[in-house]
């Protein structure tokens, strides 16, 4: 695994076990910059909010009643390489 694999594990982990995210916490741990690294997987996020499956408060987002039914889509928003499947997936349809 690189760096990326285990930042993105760390995030999965943390949302699917503990229904909650702190970007600060994480950006500390391993010296990123949480709203940069993260900037598309952010955008959709907020999608996810205004769903109500997800909310942001103080810099944490926190998985809602809701959205624990739909845990593993929030933490599809994270995985890279479902993210490149998908995407090649696409590709192959046009």
């Amino acid at each position: 695994m690189n760096d990326d694999d285990c930042i993105r594990a760390e995030v999965i982990q943390q949302l699917s076990c503990h229904y909650e995210l702190d970007g600060a916490a994480l950006a500390d741990r391993f010296d990123i910059h949480f709203d940069d690294y993260f900037a598309g997987e952010i955008d959709q996020l907020h999608c996810l909010a205004r769903d109500g499956l997800v909310a942001l408060s103080r810099g944490r987002w926190r998985v809602t009643a809701k959205g624990r039914l739909l845990i593993r889509n929030i933490c599809s928003v994270f995985d890279r390489y479902l993210q490149q499947s998908a995407t090649r997936g696409f590709s192959r349809l046009i």
